[in-house]
């Protein structure tokens, strides 16, 4: 009991340091502006941002972005020592959205839209052979949950990751949760396919899917969710991505050739609907980088 409580206080104490931090910056950033004898409707003017977010900045209860951070400190006269540490840019970063350039987002919310609603339609597609075929639940009832399961995971990680986009709080830990989800779902619906056939068959798939899938879902919790900003795990994230995207367009190249026409529309979304998944997995991790990188260029 003791060493539970001693749990839960530890990260009471963490979360209280890091409110901590937002609210000394706040209180810095309205210290700052009070001495230039500016108001929140004219800061906010002067950075094309409404009166609420300069409050909410000042209550501590969100971090502008680093350009933002920047043109503060340039508009007050203030340094950037005198608004945040190194720690806290480091901690703007990491709280702040992946992606805060709001057309860009945009352009995310409906990919992570479209993403949802394909994996939904895929999913009662495949629940609907049960009705069709009885056969599929005598033979394959156990395959047939696991791929449901992935994509239900599917299904749930990217409307998590849907919902924060729109809300705008994606943050790396939060794109983070999307990205592991995703690589473990792919390895739960691969895992079908090492049931059937001989050993070598076996092996293949192992090599083929479950390894690349298994060091997606490591490095992708490293590098969003720990925070280590390793390029092993950029280049782990970057050669798989870019590998699987090969793989479907090759893939649906040549199912165009020996599948019916009435499968090809099929075919067609799912490729899209997966290309779309490791584009999104690509760029914001491309995003993250240049954030992290930046936020210590900002500062020194």
């Amino acid at each position: 009991m003791a060493v539970s409580d001693t749990k839960i206080i530890s990260a009471d104490e963490s979360f209280e340091r890091s409110r901590f931090d937002m609210v000394e910056f706040g209180e810095q950033l309205r210290r700052a502006r009070e001495a230039k004898g500016m108001t929140q409707q004219t800061l906010a003017e002067q950075l094309y941002v409404t009166r609420q977010a300069v409050s909410r900045w000042e209550c501590g209860d969100r971090y502008p972005d680093l350009l933002t951070i920047k043109s503060i400190s340039q508009i007050l006269e203030v340094s950037l020592d005198d608004l945040l540490s190194g720690k806290e840019m480091t901690k703007v970063v990491e709280r702040n959205p992946v992606v805060e350039n709001k057309s860009i987002n945009n352009i995310i919310i409906a990919l992570y839209a479209f993403v949802v609603m394909a994996l939904f339609i895929k999913t009662v597609g495949l629940m609907s052979q049960v009705y069709i075929n009885s056969s599929v639940i005598e033979d394959g009832i156990q395959l047939l949950i696991i791929n449901i399961m992935g994509l239900l995971i599917q299904i749930a990680s990217f409307s998590f990751g849907l919902f924060n986009s729109i809300r705008e709080t994606l943050s790396p830990k939060r794109t983070g949760v999307v990205i592991v989800a995703y690589f473990v779902a792919m390895c739960m619906t691969s895992m079908e396919m090492m049931t059937e056939g001989d050993r070598y068959f076996h092996l293949m798939i192992t090599s083929r899917l479950m390894i690349p899938y298994t060091l997606g879902a490591v490095s992708s919790y490293q590098y969003f969710i720990r925070n280590k900003n390793s390029i092993v795990y950029r280049i782990f994230i970057y050669a798989i991505s870019i590998t699987e995207i090969f793989v479907i367009l090759y893939s649906t190249y040549t199912y165009i050739k020996v599948i019916p026409n009435e499968i090809l529309m099929t075919n067609t979304i799912s490729m899209i609907l997966n290309v779309a998944i490791y584009g999104l997995i690509i760029y914001q991790t491309y995003t993250l980088n240049r954030k992290r990188k930046k936020s210590i260029l900002q500062y020194y």
